[in-house]
C-alpha cells in the first residue's frame, strides 16, 4: 500500500515537471545560465537621478498558478507567450538599512531562453503597516544582463536613503528622477559585498 502512494505521487510530480517544463521552458535557461531548479538570482547597483546609490538582490522563478484577477501591466510590444514570475526582492542603502520586498512580475517573449524577452518587476514591501514602499522595474533581457528602469515609479514612495516619500505624488520630489540597475547573476553573499561596498563609500 506505501509503496502504491509513492508510485502515485512520483508520477504526480513526474507529471507536474512534464508540464512546467513544456510551458515554461525558459525556466531553465534563464539569463543564458542554466538554471535546472528554475531559479534565478541576481544582484546590481541601483542608482536614481539625484546620485543616490542602492544595492539591489532578485531572486525569481515562474509562477504558473492559475487567477482570475491580475495586476499585470503590458510592456506594449504585445511579444509572446507571457508568464507571470514570482520571487522576493531585497533594497540596501548606504546607511546600512534594508529592505525586503514581495516580487510579482511577468516575462513576455521568453521561449526556450530569456535573451530579448521583456521583463516587468513588482515590488512591494513585505508587512502591514500603510504606505508601503513599492516600485516597479521594466526593461529587456540582453544576454547574461538585464538592464532595468523605473519609469520613475521609485521616487513615488521611496527617498535617497529609503525613507517614504511623505506624500504620493508623481510630482514629489521631481517627476523627471528615475532609477535604473543593471542586474546579473549573483549569490546573496555577493548583494552582501555590495552593500558593504556602499557604506565604505558613504563615509
Amino acid at each position: 500500500m506505501r509503496l502504491g502512494c509513492l508510485s502515485g505521487v512520483l508520477l504526480g510530480l513526474g507529471v507536474a515537471l512534464g508540464v512546467f517544463a513544456l510551458t515554461t521552458p525558459w525556466a531553465f535557461h534563464i539569463g543564458d545560465r542554466v538554471t535546472p531548479l528554475g531559479i534565478w538570482t541576481g544582484a546590481g547597483r541601483l542608482r536614481d537621478s539625484s546620485g543616490a546609490v542602492y544595492g539591489l538582490f532578485v531572486e525569481l522563478s515562474p509562477y504558473t498558478r492559475y487567477r482570475r484577477r491580475s495586476s499585470y501591466v503590458s510592456s506594449g510590444r504585445g511579444k509572446l507567450p507571457r508568464n507571470r514570475i514570482r520571487g522576493r526582492a531585497e533594497v540596501c542603502t548606504a546607511n546600512g538599512t534594508s529592505y525586503v520586498f514581495d516580487l510579482s512580475g511577468e516575462i513576455e517573449g521568453a521561449w526556450l531562453r530569456t535573451d530579448g524577452a521583456d521583463m516587468i518587476l513588482n515590488l512591494r514591501e513585505k508587512g502591514d503597516a500603510k504606505p508601503l514602499r513599492h516600485f516597479s522595474l521594466y526593461g529587456t533581457w540582453q544576454g547574461r544582463e538585464l538592464p532595468l528602469d523605473d519609469h520613475k515609479s521609485m521616487f513615488m514612495y521611496i527617498q535617497p536613503g529609503g525613507s517614504l516619500t511623505p506624500t504620493r505624488s508623481y510630482t514629489s520630489p521631481v517627476p523627471e528622477k528615475h532609477a535604473g540597475v543593471t542586474l546579473s547573476w549573483a549569490t546573496n553573499a555577493d548583494f552582501q559585498g555590495i552593500c558593504r561596498s556602499l557604506g565604505r563609500n558613504a563615509h
